[in-house]
C-alpha cells in the first residue's frame, strides 16, 4: 500500500465536508500508567499494540487455516478482517484505539517498508535462468493470460458502455483495476506455489517462467505508457523522452554498477561463509535506495528492491546472508501487518447498502478471472498436455494475493476505490487466492510424473545386465559405506555396475531447486559447488579408477528444500531408468557405537522416496561398512546374508544377494525363516518357492550360496536366531514389507521405532538385536504404469498411464 502523505492525509478528511481531525503529532512515547498517562494515546505504544494484536490474531488464522491448505498470505488477510470493522472493529472501544486517524501514516509507512524488503528477498532468491529454459510454452502462457483477459475486458466494457454507472468511469476503476487483475505476479504464484511445496515441480517451475515474462513484460510497458501519458498530458515531448531516460538510467545502473559492486564483495568472501556486516549493510541500503529512485521518477517503490533483488545473484552467499539475517524477521513479523492492514481497511457491512457500482465491479473481476483461467489453459491444450495438468496450470496462473492487495491499497489511496469496491476486491482476492490453492493442491500430483513404465527391480534384471544405481548422498559420512557397499555388489565385465551418485544440498537463498550433472571443470555454478561436494565425488572418482572394468561413475548436485528433494531423486531414477536407489539411514552410529542424533528431515525424505520411487529403494543402515571395506582390500572374503521371510520385498533382497554371490569372492547366506503349519498354497508363497528353488540348486552345485532354514513360531524365535547368527556375516539384506499381519511377527510390530525399516529391518538396525553388522532394507518397485506389471504387484485398481516409451531391451 503507498505510503498516505500529509497531503493525501489531510485532503481524505476535507473532501465532501468531512470532519477534520486534530492530534499533537510529536507525542512519541508516555511517561507510563503510573503518572496517569495513556499509552495508546502515543504513537509508538499505539503502534506495538498494533504489532501485537495484529500478529497474535495472524497467528491464530494460520494455525488454524493452514490445516486446509490456505495460503499464508490469504490466512492473514483474514486475521485482519477479523480484527477489522468487520468483526472486532465494530466494537467503539477497540475501534477508537486501532483506527483513530493519527495511527495509519505510521502503519502504512512501515507496511510498505516490510513489503519492499519482502519483494528484496523474494527477488534475491529467484533463478533468472529459468526465463532462457522457458520455452516458447511458458512464453505463450504468459501472453494468452495477461492479453485476452484484459482485451476482452476492455470489448465488454466498450459495448456494455451504457450500463456502466458513471462513477465507474471518471475514476477508471475497471481500467485500473483490470491492469492489475491480467497479470499475474510471480510474488503470488512463488509464494502460493511454496506453501503448497510445488516450487520444484515440473509444472510450477513452467508457471513460475511465465509470470517471470510477465512481470519484464509488464515493467517495460509501464515504462512506455508512462512517458506517453507524461507527454501528453503535460504536452511536452522532452518531459517523456526524460522519463524514459531516467528509467533506462536506472537499469543500467543495476546491471553495470549495483551487480559488478555485489558480486566484487562475494568474492572477497570466504567460501561457506556468509557476508560481513558491512557488506550485508551495504546490500541492503542499495535494496532501500533504489526503492526511493523508483519512487523518484515516477515508479512504485516496491519496483526497486524487487529488481535488485533479481539483478544480484541469488543463493550462497548473499542470498543465505540476506535470508539467514532477514527473512524470518520480515515474514514473520513485519509482513503481517501488511497483510491484515487490507482486512482492517475493508468492511463487510458497507456492502449491505446494494448498489450498482460493486455489482459491477464483481462482475468484471469474475470475468477476468475465468477468461485468465482459460488463456493459460489455451497454450497447454495446443501442446497436448493432460488435462489435469491444463487447468492446475490455469489455477496457478490466476492466482492472487499479495500483489492484489497493494494494488488495491494504493488504488483506495488515490480514491479510485471507496470503502464498499475496496472490500469487494479484497473479498474476491480472498475467495480466489484460497480457493485456486486448494483446487490445485487437489487436482495437480508431481509425484503421478515418477511412475516408471517398465519393471525397475533387480528381481527382473538379466545376469549380465547393468545394474543402474542412484546413491544419495547428503554428507560425506555416507560416501565411505557406500563404498564399502558398493565392493561387496562385486562390479565387472559381466555383471556391470553404473552409480548415479548424487549430492544432496538443502536450498538456502534460492526459490528453484537445481539438479545438475557435477563437473570437475568450473563453469558458471562456481557456488553451487562447494569443497564437500569435492571431497565426496573424489572419493567415487578413486573407486571408479579401482575398478576400471564394469564401474562407472555419474555425479550429480541437487540443491533442494527436505521437502520436495524426493522428487528430484524420483526423477532422475525415471530418467536414467535405474533399477534401485541407495538411501542412507537417518541415525549414524558414532565410534562409541551409539547412534547419532536422528536428523528427521533426512528421514522425511528417505520416506517419500519409499512412497514414490519409480524403482526399488534400499535404505543402508551403517554399522561399519568401513571396517569391512578394509578387510576386503587385505584379502578377506565378504560374506552378506538374506533373511527371507516371503513377499516381493525379501525377493528383491535376494535378488541383490545373488546378484553379488555372482562374484566367486562372494560367500551369500540365505536364512529362511518359517512357521511348521505354514502353508504353501497362496500365490505369494508359490513365487517364493519358484525363487528360492534357485538358491537351492546353486547351493547343491558347490557355489558360495548356503541356504539353511529356520523352523520359528513367533518373534521371539526370530529375535533369538537373529542374535545368533547375524554376528558371522559382513551384511545384513531383508525386504522391508509389512508384515503386521503374519502369524511370526506377532508382537514384534509393537517395538517398531522407524516404519521405513519394516518390523524386521527396524529391529536388525538396532544394535541390540543385529549386533554392529550394516544392514540394507530392500523394498521391491511399488509403482509400473501400462503393461509392465510385474507378477507380483498389485495397482489396487488404479490405472496408470505411460508416461513415456522405454526402447531399453535390456529388461
Amino acid at each position: 500500500m503507498a505510503i498516505v502523505t500529509p497531503e493525501q492525509f489531510y485532503a481524505n478528511f476535507t473532501e465532501e465536508v468531512q470532519s477534520i481531525f486534530c492530534y499533537n503529532a510529536v507525542r512519541t512515547t508516555s511517561a507510563g500508567i503510573w503518572l496517569s498517562d495513556n499509552p495508546l494515546m502515543f504513537s509508538l505504544p499505539l503502534l506495538l499494540f498494533q504489532f501485537t494484536l495484529i500478529f497474535v490474531f495472524t497467528r491464530i488464522t494460520q494455525s488454524i487455516l493452514g490445516h486446509l491448505s490456505v495460503p499464508i498470505v490469504i490466512s492473514q488477510i483474514i486475521g485482519g478482517i477479523i480484527l477489522g470493522p468487520s468483526c472486532l472493529g465494530r466494537h467503539r472501544s477497540l475501534e477508537k484505539i486501532l483506527y483513530s486517524p493519527h495511527s495509519w501514516e505510521q502503519l502504512n509507512g512501515i507496511s510498505l517498508f516490510s513489503f519492499m524488503l519482502f519483494l528484496f528477498i523474494t527477488g534475491l532468491k529467484t533463478d533468472l535462468g529459468m526465463i532462457p529454459k522457458a520455452g516458447k510454452k511458458a512464453f505463450a502462457i504468459a501472453i494468452t493470460s495477461a492479453i485476452l483477459p484484459f482485451t476482452a475486458v476492455l470489448l465488454i466494457r466498450y459495448f456494455s458502455d451504457g450500463i456502466i454507472p458513471p462513477r465507474l468511469k471518471q475514476r477508471f476503476v475497471i481500467l485500473n483495476t483490470m491492469y492489475t487483475w491480467s497479470g499475474t505476479s510471480y510474488v503470488v504464484v512463488s509464494c502460493v506455489l511454496a506453501d503448497l511445496n510445488l516450487l520444484t515441480s515440473k509444472l510450477g517451475r513452467l508457471a513460475m517462467s511465465s509470470t517471470l515474462i510477465i512481470e519484464f513484460t509488464n515493467l517495460f510497458l509501464s515504462a512506455v505508457l508512462g512517458a506517453y501519458l507524461q507527454a501528453t498530458k503535460y504536452d511536452s515531448i522532452p518531459m517523456g523522452m526524460a522519463s524514459m531516460a531516467a528509467f533506462l538510467a536506472f537499469m543500467v545502473f543495476l546491471v553495470f554498477v549495483a551487480r559488478p559492486l555485489t558480486i566484487l564483495a562475494i568474492r572477497r568472501t570466504p567460501v561457506g561463509s556468509m557476508l560481513d556486516d558491512a557488506c550485508f549493510v551495504g546490500v541492503l541500503a542499495l535494496a532501500i535506495g533504489c526503492g526511493f529512485i523508483t519512487e523518484l521518477i515516477g515508479f512504485s517503490a516496491t519496483i526497486g528492491p524487487f529488481f535488485v533483488g533479481l539483478i544480484l545473484p541469488g543463493g550462497a552467499p548473499l542470498g543465505v546472508t540476506m535470508v539467514e539475517k532477514l527473512e524470518r524477521l520480515v515474514v514473520g513479523v513485519f509482513l503481517p501487518v501488511f497483510l491484515a492492514s487490507a482486512g482492517i481497511r475493508m468492511n463487510v457491512a458497507s456492502l449491505k447498502i446494494v448498489n450498482v457500482e460493486w455489482k459491477v465491479l464483481l462482475l468484471f473481476l469474475i470475468i477476468a478471472v475465468l477468461i485468465k483461467f482459460l488463456g493459460a489453459m489455451l497454450p497447454c491444450f495446443y501442446c497436448k498436455m493432460p488435462i489435469r495438468d491444463c487447468v492446475a496450470v490455469g489455477l496457478m496462473m490466476i492466482s492472487k494475493g499479495i500483489h492484489e492487495v497493494e494494488a488495491a491499497g494504493r488504488l483506495q489511496d488515490a480514491k479510485v476505490l471507496d470503502m464498499q469496491l475496496f472490500t469487494v476486491v479484497v473479498l474476491t482476492i480472498v475467495v480466489v487466492g484460497g480457493g485456486s490453492a486448494q483446487l490445485i493442491k487437489r487436482i495437480y500430483r508431481p509425484e503421478d510424473g515418477f511412475v516408471a513404465y517398465k519393471r525397475r527391480a533387480v528381481q527382473f534384471l538379466k545376469r549380465d545386465g547393468e545394474l543402474r544405481i542412484v546413491a544419495c548422498i547428503h554428507g560425506e559420512d555416507h560416501v565411505n559405506a557406500v563404498l564399502a557397499l558398493l565392493e561387496i555388489a562385486r562390479p565387472s565385465t559381466v555383471a556391470p555396475i553404473s552409480i548415479h551418485a548424487i549430492h544432496l544440498k538443502p536450498l538456502a537463498g534460492r526459490s528453484a531447486s537445481l539438479l545438475l550433472p557435477y563437473t570437475r571443470h568450473r563453469t558458471s555454478y562456481d557456488a553451487l559447488f562447494s569443497s564437500d561436494t569435492d571431497h565426496i565425488f573424489n572419493a567415487f572418482f578413486q573407486a571408479e579408477q579401482l575398478h576400471s572394468s564394469g564401474f562407472s561413475i555419474l555425479p550429480y548436485v541437487c540443491i533442494s528444500p527436505y521437502a520436495t528433494m524426493h522428487e528430484d531423486i524420483c526423477t532422475l531414477a525415471l530418467d536414467k531408468k535405474v533399477f534401485l536407489i541407495i538411501v542412507p539411514f537417518h541415525k549414524q552410529l558414532d565410534i562409541d557405537g551409539s547412534f547419532s542424533s536422528p536428523i528427521p528431515a533426512i528421514q522425511a525424505v528417505n520416506s517419500s522416496v519409499l512412497r514414490f520411487s519409480p524403482c526399488s529403494v534400499a535404505v543402508l543402515v551403517n554399522h561399519g561398512l568401513v571396517k569391512e571395506n578394509i578387510a576386503f582390500h587385505s584379502g578377506a572374503h565378504p560374506s552378506p546374508a538374506v533373511y527371507f521371510f516371503g513377499g516381493p520385498d525379501d525377493r528383491e533382497a535376494l535378488a541383490l544377494g545373488l546378484r553379488m554371490a555372482e562374484d566367486p569372492a562372494v560367500r551369500l547366506t540365505v536364512v529362511r525363516f518359517r512357521h511348521p503349519e505354514a502353508s504353501l498354497d497362496g500365490t505369494e508363497e508359490r513365487l517364493d518357492e519358484r525363487m528360492l528353488e534357485e538358491v537351492r540348486m546353486r547351493g547343491d552345485g558347490g557355489s558360495r550360496v548356503v541356504y539353511r532354514e529356520e523352523m520359528v513360531r513367533d518373534g521371539e524365535g526370530i529375535i533369538g536366531v537373529i542374535k545368533e547368527v547375524s554376528g558371522r556375516f559382513s551384511l545384513l539384506l531383508v525386504g522391508r514389507g509389512d508384515r503386521k499381519e503374519m502369524s511370526l511377527m506377532c508382537g514384534l510390530s509393537t517395538w517398531s521405532e522407524y516404519p521405513e525399516l519394516g518390523i524386521v529391518g527396524d529391529m536388525l538396525a538396532s544394535t541390540d538385536f543385529g549386533g554392529r553388522v550394516s544392514t540394507l532394507v530392500v523394498q521391491q518397485q511399488r509403482w509400473v504404469a501400462g503393461n509392465g506389471l510385474p507378477e507380483n504387484m498389485s495397482m489396487g485398481g488404479k490405472h496408470v498411464v505411460p508416461l513415456e516409451e522405454d526402447e531399453d531391451g535390456d529388461d
